[in-house]
């Protein structure tokens, strides 16, 4: 079978995966930018958890999984930019049902999974009235985002988006919304449950309990 014979050119994180700016490449006729993506995930161990949210351009358009390579072709490997979408928001305005799941990024998803925290009406024994978040912007952003991306390195997924309400919250609202999409179903389920208990354990968001009681900033009590 004939060769085709390609450029492969690797950018920012991607670059630092690989070790190399550029490399040529000898593939079977007929390959697809598709099956390039699993040529380069075995060849590259490190990049294969990131490959899935990068895009590949070839010949300096864009290109799409059928695409079929053919000789000479220059392909990019090109990892998100810090200027593209974000994956993580602080929010002033109410979460609506299946919010994040919108904005998640679905070309090579097979299954999205969700998490959504709401304000119960008991906690411990005591009839809850209301909560309140409160947040340190700069680093509740900066670690929520450190958070999705860690997540992104653990598993092989799609797209991370995490929502995270702040003000005063009433029963039955929403705080937290977490979607996760991937390939297969086991690791989203994996990743979804590790981010929210990474948002806890990390995030600098503090909550108020106003019970029948009286109110408490949960976890700040010696």
């Amino acid at each position: 079978m004939t060769a085709v014979a390609i450029t492969v050119r690797y950018f920012a994180a991607a670059r630092d995966r690989t070790g190399v700016a550029a490399e040529p490449l000898e593939l079977p006729a007929g390959t697809t930018i598709g099956a390039l993506r699993a040529v380069l995930s075995a060849r590259h161990a490190p990049l294969a958890r990131l490959l899935p949210i990068c895009k590949l351009g070839c010949n300096d358009e864009f290109a799409n999984d059928e695409q079929v390579l053919q000789v000479g072709d220059d392909v990019l490997v090109l990892p998100p930019s810090a200027g593209g979408a974000p994956r993580v928001r602080l929010l002033e305005t109410p979460i609506v049902w299946g919010q994040a799941e919108a904005l998640c990024a679905l070309d090579g998803a097979g299954g999205v999974v969700t998490f959504t925290g709401t304000v119960r009406r008991q906690n411990l024994g005591k009839t809850v009235q209301s909560l309140e978040y409160s947040a340190y912007a700069p680093l509740a952003l900066k670690e929520m985002a450190a958070i999705a991306e860690d997540a992104l390195a653990r598993w092989p997924l799609v797209d991370v988006q995490i929502l995270h309400r702040v003000g005063v919250l009433k029963v039955g609202d929403i705080a937290v919304q977490i979607a996760v999409a991937a390939a297969h179903r086991t690791e989203p389920f994996a990743a979804c449950s590790w981010i929210i208990d990474a948002l806890k354990a990390r995030v600098p968001i503090w909550k108020k309990e106003i019970t029948d009681d009286g109110a408490e900033w949960l976890g700040s009590t010696p």
